[in-house]
């Protein structure tokens, strides 16, 4: 006797959950070993399928500078920004370089929410991708093993604040990510995404939407349009050019396990300056002039001031009429 439809999906729900169930298991092991699993063919065959779509939508790569003096022989900690809307360019655009180790001469795992490796499809490719959880127990079992991970610091509250017309850095309270540099003593190493933001517009006045889907399933997905006008279309992005530039590495010293919060704040003052540099040397190039305009909007979540570049070391910004 044939299975009726409501026993085909009985099936169809437990081999899905039997799968993710493998799938995460793998994933556990990937991080106790500290290293990938599986065939290399495999993500690099899904970042091309992935260029292959960006390139089909328009979304480009169109240059990428400031590590080509890079000190190959050390290891790093990789921080990107902006978060952007649903981090499309780290994904769709960059993650070969993960699985490559480009630039920093060995393969890094990009980091991302927990709650996405739950998610069907989604955590399959990022798993794929080399993506890990950034949670302490995934960042700290791959760090003690000597590998290198790449983290975005503002996470899901720097996502759902994201803005087509205002770039932004947000930081957490506790600076976790400048602790973790300085426990390892890996130089923390800056690249910036300019045209993340771009890809999509936000769709002003649905904070409480965002909210409520934040509470619901732990995604932090503010209400954006893509192409023509489709909303909450993250693979249907703008056309638009992306450059990636990469900053100096930041030094943090000599392994230190439990760091002064003096020292950390040390620290994080060198990395702001060199982000701000990053931002300010090559914003009238690589984003829209009157979101250059509106210049790097750097906000600390434990409310402590936020030193500011010098007038005089930030390259002049053609202020726009809109």
């Amino acid at each position: 006797m044939k299975p009726n439809l409501l026993q085909r999906f009985i099936i169809a729900a437990a081999a899905l959950a039997a799968f993710t169930q493998l799938r995460l298991s793998l994933l556990r092991h990937s991080i106790k070993i500290g290293k990938p699993v599986g065939p290399v063919w495999l993500p690099l065959l899904v970042t091309k399928v992935l260029k292959l779509w960006s390139w089909l939508m328009g979304v480009h790569v169109r240059s990428e500078s400031g590590a080509e003096g890079l000190d190959r022989s050390k290891r790093y900690m990789i921080t990107w920004h902006p978060h952007g809307f649903i981090v499309y360019c780290p994904i769709f655009l960059l993650s070969e370089k993960a699985i490559k180790g480009e630039p920093v001469g060995r393969p890094w795992h990009c980091t991302g929410a927990p709650v996405l490796f739950q998610v069907p499809i989604i955590g399959d490719i990022i798993q794929v991708l080399s993506g890990r959880p950034v949670d302490k127990h995934s960042l700290e079992s791959i760090m003690s093993q000597g590998g290198t991970i790449a983290v975005q610091p503002g996470g899901m509250g720097e996502q759902k604040a994201t803005r087509h017309d205002q770039e932004m850095a947000m930081f957490p309270a506790n600076l976790g990510f400048v602790r973790m540099a300085i426990k390892y003593g890996t130089p923390l190493l800056i690249l910036y995404v300019f045209g993340e933001n771009q890809l999509y517009d936000r769709v002003d006045g649905m904070e409480k939407w965002t909210d409520m889907l934040f509470k619901a399933t732990g995604l932090a997905l503010p209400l954006f349009t893509g192409k023509a006008g489709l909303p909450i279309s993250g693979l249907t992005p703008k056309a638009t050019d992306v450059h990636a530039r990469w900053g100096a590495p930041v030094e943090v010293g000599d392994p230190d396990e439990n760091p002064s919060d003096e020292k950390v704040e040390e620290v994080f003052g060198r990395y702001l300056a060199e982000l701000q540099h990053v931002f300010y040397a090559n914003a009238q190039e690589c984003l829209p002039p009157q979101v250059a305009a509106r210049g790097l909007k750097i906000v600390r979540l434990d409310g402590k001031p936020v030193p500011e570049l010098a007038a005089a070391d930030r390259p002049p910004v053609v202020r726009s009429r809109m």
